[in-house]
């Protein structure tokens, strides 16, 4: 194993991508919960956490935050319901675990890991993935635990215009008007350690009004979440199916590893092969070199990071940090 070097030390996490409405304004709640995130991460890595731990730790503190799309303040399915997924990758061996459709499990993000580290599987699903953390002794919750009066009021709104939507846009064009502090965004983290290793995590409640048992991309490892310490570390937020279609994770490591593109080209090619499918969002992503690059072609991407400088930096609107 190499030797810790704190300048290694790479960090990124997002609260989702979408069309957020101009005059939403600052959103300092979001940001300050941003930054509180990646610098409790940061801290954990300087003290010597893999990138596995540290990106679990920052997706279970943003499943904990009901501004956004994961874990409490997850929305809502068709029934009133929430299902969650959640994946997570360690990048020395693609060791990974994934679960969807949970609604008892306190912390998906938690499950996954466990998935991963204490089963001899990858991907568990609904009933059997909580049978599992049942029997692995992780914490459980009735659903109503993940429930929040901003969701259930988002879920009417979707019903009664009958669409099925990201819970974070806000144009009446593509979907239902929702208040301007209303919660946003599926969540993720990628890290690369002191030690030079990478991973990713990814936790989502999915999208508002959707058909009970849908699952979007975020639990499927090589499209939504992705790491390989060859290459890069990615975490993606956005329209589940179209991210499938692109297979986003696997197509930016292939371009790096076999066609020699850098992070920032492979990202934005994968981008475009999500709008060639009908799809919005964006993507985290942090290369074995420690670069970072964080593209979307939505309005909006709820994200920190922590680059050379180990300073933490928070953007929402376009690429200019604003």
């Amino acid at each position: 194993m190499n030797t810790a070097d704190l300048t290694r030390i790479r960090l990124a996490i997002h609260g989702g991508a979408g069309d957020l409405a101009p005059g939403a304004g600052p959103q300092p709640e979001h940001r300050a919960a941003l930054a509180r995130i990646a610098e409790s991460t940061q801290a954990l890595l300087i003290q010597g956490a893999t990138a596995l731990d540290a990106v679990e730790h920052a997706v279970v503190l943003l499943e904990e935050c009901p501004l956004f799309n994961a874990g409490i303040g997850g929305v809502l399915n068709r029934d009133g319901l929430p299902e969650l997924d959640a994946a997570i990758q360690r990048g020395s061996d693609r060791a990974c675990g994934a679960v969807a459709g949970v609604m008892r499990s306190k912390s998906p993000v938690r499950l996954a890991r466990a998935v991963m580290e204490r089963s001899p599987h990858v991907f568990f699903s609904g009933p059997g993935a909580e049978q599992l953390g049942r029997e692995l002794g992780l914490p459980e919750v009735e659903p109503t635990y993940f429930v929040t009066h901003e969701r259930l009021m988002q879920l009417e709104e979707a019903r009664r215009k009958g669409v099925i939507t990201l819970d974070h846009d806000t144009d009446d064009s593509r979907a239902q008007k929702t208040a301007p502090d209303a919660a946003f965004g599926t969540v993720g983290a990628v890290v690369r350690d002191a030690f030079g290793g990478l991973a990713a995590a990814t936790s989502t409640g999915g999208l508002t009004n959707k058909h009970p048992g849908r699952i979007g991309d975020t639990p499927v490892v090589g499209a939504g979440t992705f790491a390989d310490d060859r290459s890069v570390a990615i975490s993606c937020t956005g329209t589940g199916e179209s991210l499938i279609k692109a297979c986003f994770g696997q197509e930016v490591h292939a371009r790096m590893a076999y066609s020699g593109w850098d992070i920032a080209k492979a990202t934005q090619h994968a981008l475009d092969e999500v709008l060639h499918y009908g799809g919005r969002g964006g993507c985290i992503a942090i290369d074995h070199s420690g670069r970072i690059t964080m593209p979307f072609n939505s309005y909006v991407m709820y994200r920190a990071w922590v680059d050379a400088d180990g300073a933490v930096q928070v953007g929402i609107e376009l690429a200019d940090g604003t």
